[in-house]
This record gives C-alpha cells, sequence and structure tokens, in this order.
C-alpha cells in the first residue's frame, strides 16, 4: 500500500506543477525553474517507492545503486528491476509498465497529468 502513496505523490507533483506553472505564468516552459522544481520534487516519491520496494525484496542494494535511483532513475531501475526479479521477470516488468518513472506507462500518465495540468492552469489565468 506504501508504493500505491509514493506512486500518488508522484501523480500529484507531475499534476499540480504544470497547473501551477500555467496558473502563474500562462505557459508552460520546458527549463523552467518550474520544471527544475518539479524534477526535485519527483526524486523522493521515487525513492521512496525504490526503498519499499526493495525492503520487500530484500534486497540488499550498494550504496552505488541507491545514489543512482537518485541521480540517474532512467538507467537504474531497469538494473534494479532484473537484479530483483531475473531476467525474464525483469524484462517484464519494465515492459508491462510496472515501476516508476522509467516504465513507459507510467511517464505517459505523469505526461499527461501534466497536459491536463496546463489547460486548467491556462484557464485560471485567464
Amino acid at each position: 500500500m506504501a508504493k500505491a502513496y509514493a506512486l500518488g505523490a508522484l501523480a500529484a507533483i507531475s499534476f499540480a506543477i504544470p497547473l501551477l506553472e500555467a496558473a502563474v505564468t500562462g505557459r508552460l516552459e520546458p527549463l523552467s525553474s518550474f520544471a527544475l522544481a518539479q524534477i526535485l520534487l519527483t526524486i523522493p516519491p521515487v525513492y521512496w517507492w525504490y526503498h519499499i520496494d526493495k525492503t520487500q525484496r530484500q534486497y540488499r542494494a550498494g550504496p552505488l545503486l541507491n545514489v543512482a535511483v537518485v541521480a540517474v532513475a532512467v538507467l537504474a531501475l531497469p538494473y534494479y528491476f532484473i537484479r530483483t526479479r531475473g531476467w525474464k521477470r525483469g524484462l517484464l516488468s519494465i515492459g508491462k509498465g510496472i515501476g516508476v518513472v522509467v516504465v513507459i506507462g507510467v511517464l505517459g500518465v505523469l505526461g499527461v497529468l501534466g497536459v491536463v495540468g496546463e489547460i486548467i492552469g491556462s484557464a485560471i489565468a485567464s
């Protein structure tokens, strides 16, 4: 259940920051301070999900993997999935969209939430 909270926090951030940016500025900029804030705010929920998952799987990750999940989640999480689930299930997990940030399905949902936030924020600004 805690993993669902982490994913929910990630979804909320992906919705709220673009909404706030569009409401304040009237548009979204890819490299704005809002975008930077969104990136920084997504790190804790991603790490929170990873920490819960590795505890549930009783996986003893080294400090390098822990840092990599924060710094380059797009590379570290697929590695983690394969290490904790084996090649077949790890690749299946990546391919099916199980996980956070790396998975195309989750990124798609976050992107859609961003667009919806932008639309609502633009309407508020008008």
